[in-house]
C-alpha cells in the first residue's frame, strides 16, 4: 500500500533510503548519497555519504544524523522505515533500536509518494551536468 505523507504526523515516523539511483564521483571516488526524512512532513533532517566498495555509511556519522534529527524537534520518531532490501539497513536499524524506535521494511514503492520527489529533485539538481560541461 502506498504510504502517503498526508497520512502521517510529523515527526512520528522517519524514512532511511538511498537517494541516488546511480552513484556520484566525488574525488575521483564512487559514493552514494543516504538520508534520513519525515514521512509527515517530506522533511529531510540530514545526509550522509558512503563510498560504493564500502556498501554502508560509517556507524558514526549515522548516530550522528540522528541525533541531529532528534535535536530539531527534540523528541524521537515512533519508527523508522527502509526500503526492502536497502544494503544499508543494519546501520540505520542499529540507531532506531538504540533511541526506542520500532523498526520496518517496505517496497520502495510503497515509498514513492513520499520519496519520489526528494529522488527527482536530487537527479536533478545535483547529478546533472552543467549546459557548459554537455561534452565532459
Amino acid at each position: 500500500m502506498k504510504m502517503d505523507p498526508k497520512d502521517y504526523i510529523p515527526n512520528d515516523i522517519w524514512i532511511a533510503l538511498r537517494v541516488n539511483d546511480s552513484f556520484i564521483t566525488v574525488a575521483g571516488e564512487p559514493y552514494d548519497v543516504h538520508v534520513l526524512m519525515d514521512a509527515g512532513s517530506c522533511y529531510v533532517f540530514g545526509f550522509v555519504f558512503s563510498k560504493v566498495v564500502d556498501n554502508t555509511p560509517p556507524e558514526q556519522e549515522v548516530e550522528d544524523l540522528f541525533e541531529k534529527a532528534w535535536s530539531m524537534k527534540r523528541q524521537w520518531a515512533r519508527k523508522l522505515i527502509v526500503p526492502e532490501n536497502y544494503f544499508a539497513k543494519d546501520v540505520f536499524e542499529k540507531q532506531a533500536i538504540k533511541h526506542g524506535l520500532s523498526f520496518e521494511t517496505v517496497s520502495v514503492s510503497d515509498l514513492s509518494l513520499i520519496v519520489g520527489p526528494l529522488k527527482q529533485s536530487f537527479e536533478e539538481d545535483f547529478l546533472r551536468q552543467p549546459e557548459s560541461c554537455l561534452n565532459c
